[in-house]
């Protein structure tokens, strides 16, 4: 399984849940960081990560990252 869900409108879209990425840990992996914003499948467009949160603070925009937080921001 992969966090990289697929591409919807030109857009990288991400899930980051506990166990995903073999524990980069803050919580098991479902928290955005620098380290766990490396090992995602690489992506050339903008992205969309769902996640407990994020502490990538501006680097989010400069790689072209929208960050939806789970479980409030999960839109069907």
């Amino acid at each position: 399984m992969s966090p990289l869900l697929g591409v919807h409108d030109g857009r990288g879209i991400y899930l980051l849940y506990n166990g995903i990425l073999k524990d980069k840990s803050i919580g098991g992996g479902n928290v955005l960081t620098g380290s766990v914003f490396e090992v995602l499948p690489k992506f050339s467009g903008s992205k969309v990560i769902y996640a407990a949160a994020n502490r990538m603070g501006g680097r989010a925009a400069r790689e072209g990252i929208t960050f939806k937080q789970t479980p409030y921001a999960l839109e069907v």
